[in-house]
């Protein structure tokens, strides 16, 4: 059960971010193989190739320098042109045919910076689910490593799958219908790009907090449901493919041709069906998936205990399982101080705060005999219970003594500034 919930912490969010930038890069590249004979689509598949690379590159700066990319910042420039850039190529849809045509250029441009912006702003938060995990555990080769990086691969083949259905579904509608899915996704990419270049601007003081904070709050306590309104658009495609009236039959055709025309639109709408289902099924493992793999575990209730004579003594026998215990200590001013103690093996054991510097006081879980943060699911390696860094516990200095573990009072007592 808990190795399922692994599989599908990496699978749901490569899913999740795949789709939100393949399937309108979809519709897109679906209006331009039907535009003058597919003219304009050597300058998508440029663009699609410079912004993959770039986003692995500025996943590569990041994390080789820490602070010489700001993701935040690089997010929010690709946004800025995004806008920028759908806002130019609605314009051209909404005009007709003729100035369509004079404008190529001008389409043109607009696909090359929209396609770069989408898979930069998106590429990046793609490439970061497996180098953040890679970077979080203590064993790269283990197979809980391999689950992990089976779920981010399912996930990618997930998207590729849905957004290529979703390709073929708009390829088959007529022009004045997959102009209004393109432009109706457009829409929805506008509202997301908007919101979050608000949200920067407000975190760096341009723009006034207490004007916008009512406004602005839901908003961003709930972008997590944004891809919901991603499949709600991404549905658009096939919703209008079924409602795509069969061809009429052409003057001077016979009925074997005509049967052939009738023939090849039920095909088309097969593509709008396997759509449907694949977004179905990509809907139930954002909802019930994504409910299930981040279940929160609960913590196992601490052991109360005090001091005597200056000292917490833990009898050995009680801890030489080497399961994780938690005990919860109560300093002078009120505040409930947590630790655990694990032993090691032999005579070491473990110990320190049920707190750690990165994630704070959340606490650690054991699952499957392993100790875990409760956090970011940071899976420790026993032996390193007791050393500074990292997601490891904070340390507390203990003794072993006439079959205790003992530790003095006063260093839980500097301890309770870590559970405030």
């Amino acid at each position: 059960m808990q190795t399922l919930r692994i599989f599908l912490q990496q699978l749901i969010p490569a899913m999740e971010f795949g789709t939100a930038l393949l399937t309108p890069l979809a519709v897109l590249l679906a209006i331009l193989i039907g535009y003058n004979g597919g003219s304009l689509v050597p300058v998508f598949k440029k663009a699609a190739y410079r912004g993959f690379w770039f986003s692995v590159f500025l996943i590569a700066v990041k994390q080789g320098t820490r602070n010489a990319v700001s993701r935040e910042i690089v997010e929010g420039i690709m946004a800025f042109f995004a806008i920028i850039s759908e806002i130019g190529l609605v314009t051209v849809l909404l005009g007709s045919q003729e100035r369509f045509s004079k404008r190529e250029k001008l389409f043109g441009m607009g696909v090359m910076i929209l396609v770069i912006a989408l898979s930069v702003y998106y590429g990046m938060e793609i490439w970061l689910i497996p180098v953040t995990t890679i970077l979080n555990v203590d064993e790269v080769l283990s197979l809980d490593m391999l689950i992990r990086m089976l779920g981010f691969i399912a996930g990618l083949c997930i998207a590729v799958t849905g957004s290529w259905l979703v390709y073929h579904a708009a390829k088959s509608l007529n022009d004045r219908r997959l102009y209004t899915v393109f432009m109706i996704q457009v829409a929805a990419l506008l509202f997301q790009q908007i919101v979050y270049l608000v949200q920067i601007l407000m975190a760096r003081g341009f723009l006034p907090i207490r004007g916008l904070i009512s406004l602005m709050a839901p908003l961003i306590d709930h972008q997590s449901w944004f891809i919901f309104v991603v499949f709600f658009v991404v549905f658009m495609v096939p919703v209008a493919l079924f409602l795509q009236k069969c061809p009429a039959r052409p003057a001077g055709a016979n009925p074997a041709e005509y049967r052939k025309i009738v023939a090849d639109d039920i095909h088309k709408k097969r593509w709008g069906k396997a759509s449907v289902i694949a977004l179905l099924v990509m809907i139930f493992l954002s909802s019930f998936g994504s409910s299930f793999a981040n279940k929160p575990e609960e913590l196992i209730p601490a052991v109360p205990i005090s001091a005597e004579n200056g000292l917490v003594a833990i009898p050995l026998q009680e801890v030489e399982d080497g399961h994780l215990h938690r005990y919860a200590y109560q300093a002078k001013n009120g505040t409930e101080v947590r630790f655990i103690v694990v032993r090691k093996g032999g005579s070491a054991y473990g110990v320190g705060l049920d707190a750690c510097e990165i994630c704070g006081p959340t606490g650690y879980i054991e699952r499957e005999n392993q100790v875990v943060c409760k956090l970011c699911d940071v899976v420790m390696n026993k032996n390193t219970i007791g050393l500074p860094g990292g997601c490891n516990p904070i340390p507390v200095a203990y003794r072993v003594n006439n079959g205790q573990v003992q530790i003095e009072q006063s260093e839980l007592e500097k301890a309770e500034k870590h559970f405030h």
